[in-house]
């Protein structure tokens, strides 16, 4: 049975201590929405994963610990090891207008700011510095690009578009086709 209602959130890494702790690497900024939700879903995908009832939560390390009624030892912890960490869509707290959850980009329509057609989003993800959107092409081809100012101009989640400015060889540097019109934008 399908779970659209079902974010992904997260990944299990294991067990913390003896007494059951679940450590997790959350994709999310705000640890709080996990004791908003006061459940958790754990498994290899939303229609798999199994309800877990949160006891506690803590930041440890740059992970959280969850604790939760259902697993109470290490070794219950440590087989949860890989699981996605998934909340209930309505766990999630309304945003800002300039906001959005990483979950509605998945498929947007990623265009230039002449409004060519670069791909879609596949996916989002955060390594450290800032998000980076996963873009592929029609044509197979993928490119990571930076979500900071100058670069990602406008997030429309409700219209399902991104539009981005990307840095002069950034995408070429991906093994994407140098823009046809050349650097300045005027044919060669």
């Amino acid at each position: 049975m399908a779970r659209p209602d079902l974010i992904l959130m997260g990944r299990a890494s294991g067990a913390f201590g003896l007494k059951g702790e679940i450590r997790v690497f959350s994709h999310g900024r705000d640890p709080e929405v996990f004791r908003r939700a006061g459940r958790v879903y754990l498994g290899p995908n939303p229609e798999a994963a199994r309800p877990l009832t949160l006891v506690s939560l803590r930041e440890h390390g740059g992970r959280l610990l969850l604790t939760t009624r259902e697993v109470s030892d290490r070794t219950q912890a440590q087989a949860q090891a890989g699981a996605w960490v998934y909340l209930e869509r309505a766990a999630l707290k309304p945003l800002d207008q300039d906001e959005y959850y990483w979950y509605q980009l998945k498929g947007a329509l990623v265009v230039d700011k002449e409004g060519r057609e670069l791909g879609r989003v596949v996916q989002v993800g955060d390594l450290g510095a800032h998000d980076l959107l996963l873009v592929r092409a029609e044509d197979g081809k993928e490119a990571l690009i930076p979500v900071v100012e100058g670069v990602v101009l406008t997030v429309d989640p409700l219209a399902g578009l991104v539009r981005v400015d990307p840095p002069p060889g950034l995408l070429e540097a991906q093994g994407w086709p140098e823009d046809p019109e050349g650097p300045e934008g005027k044919a060669p």
